[in-house]
């Protein structure tokens, strides 16, 4: 078998379900590529098996766990696959018509690479202030890359990524409590062991997710705390400075991102419809990793 799609996934039954129905398609355009897709369903309590169920093709394989949290899902995904290269995508990232065959000429093209798909933000999401800086902000950062670019070690960018599975240990993601750094611990073990994260937008996906202001601080607050774990993981001064977790970055952070300035930003959102929103977005983002930072210190 060619390529193995897998796709975690919890309490999303109507988007999963779109999502799934895009990469089986790939045969109905002519596409002759032998995937497999499979599910790895963590502990949902909507209709996600119902809705899965009712779509009838072999390709696509159900797997049920309790909740484990992404990096167990993505784990359990690839002791079920079959492929020769796999391909991790998110279960709100819906691919475009050619994407499959998009990866695999990508890993003709430069063995031994992780390739990054190229996803990006419909304007039928982007709808609120902070969807459209959000929106701005990934197009932003991917825009002016080439196909084939090399992206660095922070460059594993797992929401849509493919690897040749000779170069995955059987369960690649470590299993961290909560949301953060577990695609850049990987990634930094893949850096050194010689795999290189490439840019290939001709594998285009688009991001269907309505993204909040809250809940995106939350997960930046998750990320501190997550940074401490990275840190423990692997105790060198790269990854110290990299995230934060060290003495010196989190005396800094403290000083330039104080929560009490990010709580008055939240109280009175007045500012979100005027110029320079942008800077107190980002300064709001840091300022909830800093929280999360000063909490996993002292956990």
């Amino acid at each position: 078998m060619e390529l193995s799609v897998i796709i975690p996934t919890y309490n999303r039954a109507s988007l999963v379900s779109r999502v799934v129905r895009a990469f089986l398609a790939e045969a109905n355009r002519g596409e002759e590529i032998d995937f497999e897709v499979i599910v790895v369903d963590d502990g949902s309590s909507d209709d996600t098996a119902e809705r899965l169920s009712a779509i009838q093709d072999p390709r696509l394989r159900l797997v049920h766990q309790p909740n484990q949290k992404l990096a167990a899902a993505r784990n359990r995904g690839l002791q079920e696959a079959r492929g020769a290269y796999v391909l991790f995508n998110d279960d709100d990232i819906i691919p475009e018509p050619g994407f499959l065959r998009a990866h695999l000429e990508a890993h003709r093209l430069y063995p031994g690479s992780a390739i990054v798909s190229r996803v990006r933000v419909p304007d039928g999401v982007a709808r609120t202030p902070f969807q459209r800086y959000w929106q701005a902000r990934l197009h932003a950062g991917t825009d002016p890359l080439k196909p084939g670019q090399v992206l660095g070690k922070g460059g594993f960018w797992s929401a849509s990524i493919s690897f040749s599975r000779r170069d995955l240990p059987d369960r690649p993601f470590g299993e961290f409590p909560a949301y953060g750094w577990e695609e850049h611990e990987l990634g930094l073990r893949l850096w050194r062991q010689g795999v290189r994260p490439r840019f290939w937008p001709k594998a285009q996906a688009w991001h269907h997710d309505p993204v909040s202001l809250e809940g995106m601080l939350e997960k930046w607050r998750s990320m501190g705390r997550m940074a401490w774990k990275f840190y423990a993981a692997h105790k060198s001064l790269e990854v110290a400075f990299w995230t934060g977790a060290n003495p010196l970055s989190l005396w800094l952070k403290r000083w330039l991102y104080p929560w009490n300035r990010a709580e008055r930003l939240l109280a009175d959102r007045f500012w979100e419809e005027q110029e320079g929103a942008s800077s107190k977005y980002r300064f709001l983002l840091e300022a909830a990793y800093t929280r999360g930072l000063i909490e996993g210190r002292s956990a």
